[in-house]
C-alpha cells in the first residue's frame, strides 16, 4: 500500500537519494546551520551566559572569567544543538525511509496505518509534565491528521519515537495518575518505539551510523573555527565589560556583572 501524499506533501517530494549521499548531504547541512548560529550574536553572545546561574559554575570550580565561558559556552550551545539533531535525524529517516514524508511532522505508512510520529532525540525521564504534553500535541496531530483522511479508511495512530536508548517497541495506553489530571489523554494509545527497534520499523537499517563512514571523513574544521571565534568574541566581550566596571578576572567579578 503507498502513502498517497496531499498537494502540500506533494511540493516537499524530492528525488531518490544514495543513502549514503543523502547522510552525507545531511551533515553538511547541520555544520552549515551550525557555523551561522556560532556567527550569529543575536544568538550566541554574553548576555545568553549571564542569564545562566553562574553561582552554579563557582560552586563546581570555575574561578575565572575565561573558564566560566569556556564551561558555560558548552551548557548553552548543547541545548540549540539538539533540536537541530533533531531536524537532521528526522530528515535522515525520512529520506532513507520508503513511504514516510516530514513536512514539519513525520508521517509513514507502515502495518496498514498512517502513524504520526512524535521524534525525540532521547526520552526524559525526570520531566513527566513535559512528557504529558508531549503526548498532548501527539495526540492533536494524530486529529488534525485524521480529519482530512477520513475517506481512505486508512487508520491514523500516533507513534513515540525515541532515537537513542534501548529496544523498545509496544502499545501503551496513557491513565491519569490521579483523578481529574490529564483527562483529556484518559485511554490515549500510542505506540512507544525507540533505539534500534525504531530504526528498523521506519528504514530497515540498524542504525544510520553504518552510512557516515569513519569518522575522520566528517568536514568539520570550518564548524571547529566557526566555534572558535565565537567562544573568542565572548571571551573579548566578558573582559570589555569587566574593565568597564573596575573588576578583576575571577568568577566572584563574573557575578557582579548579573
Amino acid at each position: 500500500m503507498a502513502l498517497v501524499p496531499t498537494s502540500q506533501e506533494r511540493a516537499v517530494t524530492e528525488q531518490p537519494v544514495e543513502p549514503r549521499d543523502l547522510v552525507k548531504r545531511e551533515l553538511r547541512e547541520f555544520a552549515k546551520k551550525r557555523i551561522e548560529w556560532y556567527d550569529d550574536p543575536a544568538r550566541a553572545s554574553l548576555d545568553h551566559l549571564l542569564k545562566k546561574d553562574v553561582l552554579m559554575f563557582a560552586a563546581r570550580g570555575v574561578l575565572t572569567a575565561d573558564e566560566f565561558v569556556d564551561d558555560c559556552f558548552r551548557a548553552y550551545e548543547s541545548s540549540s544543538e539538539e533540536s537541530v539533531m533533531g531536524t537532521l535525524w528526522q530528515a535522515i529517516i525520512a529520506g532513507l525511509s520508503t513511504d514516510t514524508l516530514d513536512t514539519g511532522d513525520l508521517t509513514t505508512l507502515r502495518d496498514d496505518a498512517l502513524w504520526v510520529c512524535e521524534l525525540k532525540a532521547q526520552h526524559n525521564t525526570t520531566n513527566s509534565s513535559s512528557h504529558v504534553q508531549e503526548l498532548r500535541d501527539l495526540q492533536s496531530r494524530v486529529a488534525d491528521t485524521m480529519r482530512p483522511r477520513r475517506a481512505t479508511n486508512i487508520p491514523v495512530k500516533g507513534a513515540f519515537c525515541v532515537l537513542r536508548g534501548q529496544d523498545v517497541d509496544k502499545v501503551e495506553t496513557y491513565l491519569p495518575r490521579r483523578a481529574g489530571e490529564n483527562e483529556d489523554l484518559r485511554g490515549f494509545e500510542y505506540r512507544y518505539i525507540s533505539g534500534r527497534a525504531l530504526w528498523r520499523w521506519l528504514t530497515g537499517y540498524e542504525t544510520p551510523l553504518d552510512l557516515v563512514g569513519t569518522l575522520e571523513d566528517l568536514e568539520v574544521d570550518e564548524v571547529r573555527a566557526a566555534r572558535e571565534r565565537c567562544i573568542r568574541r565572548i571571551k573579548d566581550d566578558l573582559q570589555a565589560r569587566l574593565r568597564e566596571q573596575g573588576l578583576g578576572q575571577t568568577i566572584g567579578h563574573v557575578l557582579r556583572l548579573i
